[in-house]
Parts: structure tokens; C-alpha cells; sequence
């Protein structure tokens, strides 16, 4: 073996030791008291959850004054034809997305084949609710208080 093919090895083998145990630690998800908050909505995203299912995720800052002030979350909306198991192709009356597109453009419905962009909710200020996800171990057991997190449940109204 050649003085470089040693020193590359060496090196190989020192990166794999240290990526082996040394993980960063991901942010905590923000656990706050459930209950209805002025909300800003900051970015939208289309992702895949950990259920493998094509999800639009809204994010949102919380503007109301105290501790809870300028605390992120997230609302997650299926954008998946639960009879097909596809993408929607036209967004069902009774999916969640339908409803909060409409309060979010001011309780107009979309007339027939409108496009219902998820920049209706960018940068829209609105009352939520936001509720506690308890997370369950696979045995159905709910998990410790450490594994809870807050959600934006669903807009009520918007104010902007």
C-alpha cells in the first residue's frame, strides 16, 4: 500500500468514526398551552410525512404578546385522495385544505376550476387554535410529556 492510499484509508476510517456517534441533536418541537392565537402565516411547503403521505405543511409565527410570542408552528393538511391513495387531481370540498383555503381567502369559495395556490395563506394573519399532539407508543400507550408538542389545529378566521 502507497504512503497516499494509507493516509486516505486513515482518513476514511477517522470520518467514519466520528459521523458513527456524533449526531446533532434536531430542535425540540415548541410545546405551549393549547387554546385560540393571533397567527402569521410565514411559509408554506409541500412535504412527505413520516407516514410516507404527500402533506402541504403551513408554517406560522405566533403574534400575540407574552412568552409565546414569535414561537413557530405547524399545520399539516393531507393533499392525498384517500379512496385513490393519489395526489389530488381537483382538492375535495371536505378535505381540510378546501376549508382553511377558503378562510384563508376571506370565506370565498373558488368558482369551478379556480386554482387554489397555497400562497392564499402567505403572509395572512389569522385566530387558530392550536391543540397538543400526544404521541403514542407503538403498544397504543401515549408517550412522556417530554415527546409532546404543539400544532395549529385549524384557522377560524382571517384577520388580514
Amino acid at each position: 500500500m502507497t504512503d497516499k492510499n494509507y493516509k486516505l484509508n486513515k482518513q476514511i476510517q477517522n470520518e467514519g468514526e466520528q459521523k458513527d456517534d456524533d449526531f446533532v441533536a434536531d430542535e425540540k418541537r415548541p410545546l405551549i398551552p393549547a387554546g385560540t392565537y393571533e397567527v402569521y402565516c410565514i411559509r408554506t411547503e409541500k412535504g412527505i410525512s413520516h407516514f410516507k403521505s404527500l402533506k402541504m405543511f403551513l408554517h406560522f409565527k405566533i403574534m400575540d404578546c407574552g412568552q409565546y410570542m414569535d414561537t413557530v408552528l405547524f399545520m399539516a393538511m393531507n393533499l392525498i385522495d384517500t379512496k385513490t391513495g393519489k395526489p389530488f387531481k381537483k382538492v375535495p370540498r371536505g378535505s381540510k385544505y378546501y376549508e382553511q383555503w377558503i378562510i384563508a381567502n376571506n370565506n370565498i369559495h373558488p368558482s369551478r376550476n379556480d386554482r387554489m395556490s397555497s400562497s392564499k395563506f402567505k403572509n395572512g394573519i389569522f385566530e387558530a387554535v392550536v391543540k397538543t399532539v400526544k404521541p403514542k407508543f407503538p403498544d397504543g400507550t401515549e408517550k412522556p410529556e417530554s415527546f409532546h408538542y404543539s400544532i395549529v389545529d385549524y384557522l377560524k378566521k382571517r384577520l388580514m
